[in-house]
């Protein structure tokens, strides 16, 4: 059996696979379900809003965001957690470690950063925290909290300082905002202000879409976006973050199957947070990730996650950079085409023709290498050379 275990922050976790702070983590005992699941970590929602206690929504907050029937994406008005802090101290804190996970601690940052370390202190004082998660990022914020603060370096930087100072033994890791344009200041600003890690990130900013018929939004206010469809962002960002700070990053954002964990990996995160995909499929896709990358490491050689941490990021480059790449053009195989035309209805450039027997010829002068054929073919009989060996080739033919 591959060896899954990660050294995060200064904690040891049992495996990468984190649950996020989500609907699943409103309580002791739903965390409890999600470290018998398998996770290594677990994250509860927000707690000791300054706004305690919310009461729990009942009003329908939650969107599934479909293209062509199939659920990509989901948008929820979720709030801070709606059970009281004393409740999460006495009673619901001790729960979460009787499913063998790593107690993961979502904090809310408070508008006075003095209120947020007194609170940081409150839940240390339990013995039941092993990282402080801080909430400086919720998409559906109160005046003065959320990514009211996490889009100001300064702000954050506040808050971070806050809690080490208050609470130096437990290692803190601010939970960012994608809602910015630029977010590696933000990075740099909690790594220089204490922090152990990062948390990239809280959902986007979003409006999931609108009943056509009634002219009425499918949901009255602005949520939080995520499942599949925010995972290309996702990697972005985390990747970002990788290459600004050295401190370790917990990867979030769409990852539903292995694959989406070992990318986040790959990219710069040594842990990875799943949260919609637990929402739309149960615990169960905890114990699919865990299999799916042992099977991966099995078969790669690889003896430990942290040993595939980042390996894209030298590979990652500027447009610029890339474009200076050689020319290349597409080329298909004729025993592969099935004649079915997607890569004419995508080609922008005129460069494919259809031919009498229903296979197509691309045209090397107008091809301009752009690739999305090849995305776009069923039978993968497309590919993409070097457009020198694609002339040469057609020469010899001519010949």
């Amino acid at each position: 059996m591959a060896d899954l275990s990660v050294n995060f922050a200064g904690v040891k976790f049992r495996n990468p696979i984190f649950t996020s702070s989500m609907t699943f983590g409103w309580s002791g005992e739903a965390l409890k379900k999600a470290g018998l699941a398998g996770a290594g970590g677990v994250v509860c929602k927000s707690i000791g809003s300054p706004a305690e206690t919310f009461e729990h929504p009942r009003c329908g907050r939650m969107v599934l965001y479909r293209y062509n029937g199939m659920p990509i994406g989901m948008q929820n008005n979720e709030i801070f957690s709606t059970v009281n802090l004393d409740k999460w101290l006495d009673t619901e804190l001790k729960i979460v470690g009787e499913g063998g996970a790593r107690n993961v601690v979502s904090i809310v940052a408070n508008p006075d950063p003095a209120d947020t370390a007194e609170l940081a202190r409150k839940v240390a004082d339990t013995g039941l925290v092993d990282l402080f998660e801080l909430n400086v990022s919720c998409p559906m914020p109160a005046a003065g909290v959320g990514m009211n603060i996490g889009k100001e370096p300064s702000l954050v930087a506040a808050q971070v300082a806050a809690v080490k100072k208050a609470v130096p033994e437990i290692p803190l890791m601010p939970k960012l905002t994608p809602n910015i344009s630029d977010i590696e200041p933000i990075a740099r600003a909690c790594e220089d202000a204490g922090a152990d890690a990062i948390a990239a990130t809280n959902s986007i900013q979003a409006l999931a879409g609108v009943d056509v018929e009634t002219g009425r939004p499918l949901l009255p206010a602005f949520g939080g976006y995520s499942g599949p469809a925010v995972h290309p962002i996702m990697l972005r960002i985390v990747a970002q973050i990788a290459r600004a700070v050295k401190i370790p990053i917990s990867g979030i954002g769409g990852v539903s199957t292995w694959k989406h964990a070992v990318e986040m990996m790959m990219v710069g995160a040594t842990t990875v947070q799943v949260g919609t995909a637990v929402m739309w499929r149960g615990y169960q896709v905890i114990g699919d990730i865990l299999q799916g990358m042992e099977s991966f490491m099995k078969r790669k050689g690889y003896r430990s996650p942290e040993e595939f941490v980042g390996i894209a990021l030298p590979h990652i480059t500027t447009t610029e950079e890339m474009a200076k790449l050689p020319p290349v053009v597409s080329a298909v195989d004729p025993d592969l085409c099935i004649g079915c035309g997607n890569c004419i209805k995508v080609c922008g450039y005129d460069a494919v023709e259809m031919k009498d027997d229903k296979t197509v010829r691309m045209l090397i002068d107008n091809c301009d290498g752009c690739g999305l054929c090849v995305q776009s073919c069923p039978t993968q009989a497309i590919s993409l050379i070097d457009k020198a060996e694609a002339l040469a080739q057609a020469d010899a033919m001519i010949g």
